[in-house]
């Protein structure tokens, strides 16, 4: 059967256009000297508008021609209905497959590799990096969800607190410069308020580093002389530990959320506190301290391993200051509970000033939350406070970086700190 050649003369062609235009010929065939002959169907790609009223773009395979067709035009014979996206396409004019054999792949790999490629190795010695990268990742990834989550619903009822309020006082108004102050991860329904093997096992671990530090401190004290340097070394580091809290809390209060990497988690529950602050009142000890203990244990066998050539004041000084630091946190949850709640020394000790007590500690929980922010004895909060060393801390911070504190603005309309449940306190 003679073959349609591609090389057609040129008037050959254009006659074969014109029969096809006019409608005297099929779309699939041509005629020489009387005889019609098959050949391959002419594909052709046709876009049209969007609401598929007209055709707008036209591409013929046998001329390789882009045309714009007139107004009278109508869809040329054997193209596809509605053609429109490139995936539309007829299968025949698609990529082919990849043919390449295993052989020959492993032919040009091992070239490739030669001429200085790098293997496909997995991982290799950076394997775990990769992976406590992708851990991180993955972790953070949760947190960002978990607040996002938290926040959104603190926001569905702030605004339902705030609409209610509305109702009742017409004269109320949102400040446009409020921040919302967001309850993350406070304590709900299912939170864990016992304390667990884990978390006993990272107080008292981390209490026994200490004990053992401050132990070779009276191992190596000779003298009535000595006596005094342990004596006030526990002094000092007693009031640099409610400096020291002071200005961590108020940098947790202040700055970051619950995704800021290490303190995120701290971040996040100390705003929830301001919310919820009766829910530290109900966990047992080790459930409450175990957080601060855990990151101490590093430093505290650190100062055990080097004690033994450190001078007498420091042996003294370092573990009683990481304790007292660590136990503010307990010291925090007793300055939120009743007497009738508390043990008689620990009302003493309050009474005395050496603890933080419920009063001066109450004195922080009032918005903004921007003072008396120690929390082992509170002697430096009058110092701090009416020193305005806050203030000009904050201000050399936005002027640096543009970050302003929370405390500058006070909690969004509708925002109220929460009763203990079945509780009048």
């Amino acid at each position: 059967m003679p073959c349609f050649s591609n090389r057609q003369p040129k008037m050959q062609q254009s006659m074969l256009r014109r029969s096809r235009a006019l409608g005297t010929m099929p779309s699939t065939g041509f005629v020489k000297r009387g005889v019609a002959f098959r050949t391959t169907p002419t594909r052709v790609v046709v876009m049209r508008s969007e609401n598929n009223s007209k055709m707008v773009r036209e591409y013929r395979e046998d001329d390789d021609k882009i045309v714009v067709p007139e107004e009278s035009s109508s869809q040329a014979p054997g193209a596809p209905q509605g053609a429109l996206y490139a995936d539309e396409v007829p299968p025949a004019m698609a990529k082919p497959k990849d043919n390449m054999s295993k052989e020959m792949k492993a032919r040009l790999r091992k070239e490739y590799v030669g001429l200085g490629g790098a293997e496909n190795a997995l991982l290799g010695r950076r394997r775990w990096a990769v992976a406590a990268a992708s851990l991180m990742e993955e972790v953070r990834e949760e947190a960002v969800a978990e607040v996002s989550t938290s926040g959104s619903l603190f926001q569905a009822t702030t605004s339902t607190q705030a609409t209610s309020s509305t109702s009742t006082s017409s004269s109320s108004s949102v400040n446009p410069t409020a921040k919302l102050v967001s309850s993350k991860w406070a304590l709900d329904e299912n939170e864990l308020l016992a304390s667990t093997a884990e978390h006993r096992f990272w107080t008292l671990g981390t209490m026994g580093l200490m004990a053992a530090g401050f132990t070779q401190a009276l191992q190596h004290m000779e003298s009535g002389s000595d006596a005094g340097i342990i004596v006030a070394a526990f002094v000092v580091a007693y009031i640099l530990a409610d400096l020291g809290t002071g200005i961590y809390h108020w940098g947790v209060d202040n700055y970051g959320d619950g995704t800021t990497p290490v303190f995120g988690r701290q971040i996040a529950a100390f705003q929830g506190h301001h919310q919820k602050p009766w829910t530290i009142t109900q966990r047992q000890f080790c459930n409450n301290v175990h957080q601060v203990f855990k990151p101490a244990a590093f430093p505290s066998a650190c100062v055990l391993a080097v004690s033994h050539w450190m001078p007498l004041w420091a042996q003294a000084f370092l573990p009683s200051f990481l304790f007292l630091v660590c136990m503010s946190q307990q010291f925090h949850a007793w300055s939120h509970m009743k007497k009738s709640e508390l043990p008689g020394y620990i009302i003493a000790l309050q009474d005395a000033h050496i603890l933080i007590s419920r009063k001066a500690h109450g004195a922080h929980h009032k918005p903004n939350f921007d003072g008396n922010y120690c929390i082992v004895s509170g002697l430096w909060n009058p110092v701090l406070d009416n020193s305005g060393f806050f203030r000009w801390l904050e201000e050399v911070i936005a002027a640096g970086t543009g970050v302003e504190p929370r405390c500058w603005y006070p909690p969004q309309e509708g925002w109220e700190e929460t009763v203990a449940p079945d509780s009048s306190m």
